[in-house]
C-alpha cells in the first residue's frame, strides 16, 4: 500500500492536539511517560485505521487503547478504566461518521475532534483530571488550524481559510497571555512567518480557493505551533 494512502498530513494534524495536551499536562503534573507515549502511538494507529479500515490496523488500535489505559490507571478492572475505553470507542465511531455530511458539518466535527477532544482527552489520560476552562483557547486554536488545513480539500475560499488560521493563532496568543506573562510562553510565534508565507502564496495565485498543495505546509506549521507551545510552557519550569 502506498504511503500517501495513510495521509501523513492528516496524521500530523491528528497528533497536534494530542501532543499539545500531553505537553501541557507535563507542565503541570508528574506524567507517566510510558502512558503518554502509548497514547501518541495509539492515536497514530487509529488514524491509519481510519484511512484504511483494515482489520489488522483496527486490532492494533484496540490493543494500543487497552495498553494506554492500563499504563494510565495501572489496571483495566476499574470504573475509570472502563469509562475511558468506552469514551475512546465513541470517539472512533464519531470520527468514522465524518465525511459526506456537508462542508460545514465536517468542519465543526474536525474542529471538535482534533481540537478540544484531542487536547482535553490527552490531558485527562495523563493527569486523570480535566483542565481549567481557559484550555478551550489552545484546544480551539488547534481545532481552527486543522479545519483550515483540511478545508483546502473542501474548496474553502482564501479569505475563510486565512481567517481560520489567524483566529487560531490569536486564540493561542490569548491563552498564553492569560497565563504567567513570560516570553517563553510565546515561543510558538516562531511559526508565524511560516503562516504568513502560506498566506502570501495563496493570494499570489489567481485561483479563488487554495488547493490541496497547501495542506502539508499547514499541517507541519500547525504541529510546530502545538509543539512549541507545549515546549514553551515546560521551559518556563526550568
Amino acid at each position: 500500500m502506498r504511503f500517501h494512502t495513510y495521509d501523513p498530513s492528516g496524521l500530523i494534524l491528528s497528533l497536534s492536539g494530542i501532543v499539545l495536551g500531553v505537553l501541557l499536562a507535563v507542565a503541570e503534573y508528574r506524567v507517566d511517560f510510558c502512558a503518554a507515549l502509548a497514547l501518541i502511538l495509539t492515536s497514530g494507529l487509529i488514524h491509519v485505521y481510519m484511512q484504511t479500515l483494515n482489520k489488522w490496523w483496527m486490532a492494533a488500535s484496540c490493543a494500543g487503547a487497552v495498553i494506554t489505559v492500563y499504563l494510565s490507571y495501572g489496571t483495566l478492572f476499574s470504573l475509570e478504566s472502563l469509562i475511558l475505553l468506552l469514551f475512546a470507542y465513541f470517539i472512533i465511531r464519531m470520527a468514522r461518521g465524518m465525511g459526506g455530511r456537508g462542508r460545514n458539518s465536517d468542519g465543526v466535527l474536525t474542529c471538535l475532534l482534533k481540537g478540544p477532544v484531542a487536547l482535553v482527552g490527552a490531558y485527562f489520560v495523563c493527569t486523570h483530571s480535566f483542565p481549567y476552562w481557559f484550555f478551550l483557547f489552545p484546544s480551539l486554536s488547534i481545532g481552527f488550524l486543522c479545519v483550515a488545513a483540511d478545508g483546502t480539500s473542501d474548496n474553502y475560499g482564501k479569505v475563510l481559510t486565512n481567517l481560520l488560521i489567524y483566529i487560531g493563532i490569536a486564540l493561542m496568543v490569548t491563552y498564553s497571555a492569560l497565563r504567567i506573562f513570560v516570553p517563553v510562553h510565546f515561543l510558538f510565534l516562531i511559526t508565524l512567518p511560516a503562516f504568513i508565507w502560506i498566506t502570501a502564496r495563496m493570494f499570489m495565485k489567481k485561483e479563488q480557493a487554495p488547493d490541496t498543495s497547501y495542506r502539508p505546509a499547514l499541517a507541519l506549521s500547525t504541529f510546530a505551533l502545538a509543539l512549541l507551545t507545549g515546549v514553551g510552557f515546560i521551559g518556563y519550569l526550568f
